[in-house]
């Protein structure tokens, strides 16, 4: 089951261009058409990756704090740094052969990292079940996860923003490790976030699977947990795909529910009966799904990426090449809301590559680049986002 995740990554559709930045939402999405923000293409950043760097490697690494916004790269054997206020330069590159006290392999292979802080990184090693902390190009905490995970499913690494460091890890949980087969059909509930403590020493599992879950087939991307987080007031943003609510949680028992979707029951399990990856596929793009959520701290915004079906007819066309599920005929939008919930505004972002998708001081960043036809560049469009 461990694989399915890292599989699953490349087969979810990814998109370029322009969009329609002041799109209402139609009255018969059931979205509210009020526009309370601005949002405007600024300018377009291309990074020089010439340099060995492979493109649309796979997962969306980014990280920013008040003064910069980062764009990381991983490559076999390290990770590349890139400076998007900079236009993109490359300004360093961390090999694992030269981390210090690091004892795992020097290939990355399925393993993943993720920025912290500009100097700081979590490394995921999937190969070998371990978790590093990574600080100034030295391990300063490791753990091997067997030793203190027991039968606790592994942190679902690998999917987005997999996981989030502030007093403690936090990462969602690979719950299809759970389950012998597919189709899921979930008869008791399990947690799905898993907390690191005390330098990698302790481990907890909290927040049960909701109940939407219970008693209907789902398949393994609907388990595609996303989340972030806000550091202001401590709280995690949690995106389950088929619910039309966000969990919003600081202690993962308390929760606030904020509705935040296009319409009532949104996402429809009815057609969920597949048992291999081409079903799942097609179940998947021929119904509505929650595909992640962002949180924009420097605007405080809630942001939810989700995505209407696609019908038989354009779904068996774009499936014929995966890479043609890029295409403006698979809708995808970004529902923008306050922390109170009210809805502030829907963009969509179909023309683009709508994985790579990062909020910074600056604005918003989305990857044009949906095909591999220029090797040596990737183009991010910076969009200014301010309240009318």
């Amino acid at each position: 089951m461990k694989s399915y995740i890292h599989r699953l990554f490349f087969v979810i559709p990814l998109i370029l261009g322009l969009c329609s930045c002041n799109k209402n939402v139609s009255e018969d999405q059931g979205i509210r058409s009020e526009n309370q923000l601005k949002i405007n293409y600024a300018k377009a950043i291309t990074l020089d990756i010439s340099g060995g760097f492979p493109k649309l490697q796979g997962n969306p690494i980014f990280f920013s704090d008040e003064n910069d916004s980062y764009f990381y790269i991983q490559t076999a054997n390290g990770i590349g740094t890139f400076d998007l206020q900079k236009g993109g330069k490359p300004i360093s590159m961390l090999k694992l052969s030269e981390i210090e006290n690091f004892r795992g392999g020097t290939s990355t292979a399925q393993n993943h990292f993720l920025p912290v802080s500009k100097n700081e990184f979590l490394y995921f090693d999937r190969i070998n079940d371990e978790i590093y902390e990574i600080e100034n190009s030295k391990v300063t905490a490791s753990q091997k996860m067997a030793r203190i995970m027991n039968s606790s499913p592994k942190p679902q690494s690998g999917f987005l923003k997999f996981a989030i460091k502030e007093e403690n890890i936090v990462t969602p949980l690979n719950v299809l490790e759970i389950y012998a087969r597919p189709p899921y059909n979930y008869q008791k509930l399990e947690n799905t976030i898993g907390i690191f403590k005390n330098s990698l020493k302790e481990f907890d599992s909290e927040m049960l699977l909701p109940e939407k879950y219970l008693g209907n087939n789902v398949n393994a991307y609907d388990m595609l947990i996303s989340f972030d987080y806000d550091p202001k007031s401590n709280q995690f943003i949690i995106n389950y795909p088929i619910l039309d609510d966000l969990l919003i949680t600081s202690d993962f028992e308390s929760i606030e529910r904020i509705k935040a979707t296009p319409k009532s029951q949104f996402v429809d399990l009815t057609n969920r009966s597949g048992e291999k990856m081409g079903e799942w596929k097609k179940e998947y793009y021929s119904s509505n799904s929650f595909f992640a959520v962002y949180y924009d701290p420097f605007r405080e915004l809630y942001v939810r990426h989700y995505r209407e079906a696609l019908s038989e007819v354009d779904y068996e066309s774009l499936a014929a090449n995966s890479f043609k599920m890029l295409d403006p005929r698979n809708k995808n939008y970004l529902l923008f809301l306050d922390k109170s919930g009210n809805e502030m505004h829907t963009m969509d972002v179909s023309d683009y590559n709508h994985l790579y998708i990062h909020f910074g001081k600056e604005g918003m960043y989305i990857l044009n680049d949906t095909e591999l036809e220029n090797e040596d560049s990737l183009t991010f469009s910076l969009f200014t986002i301010n309240k009318n």
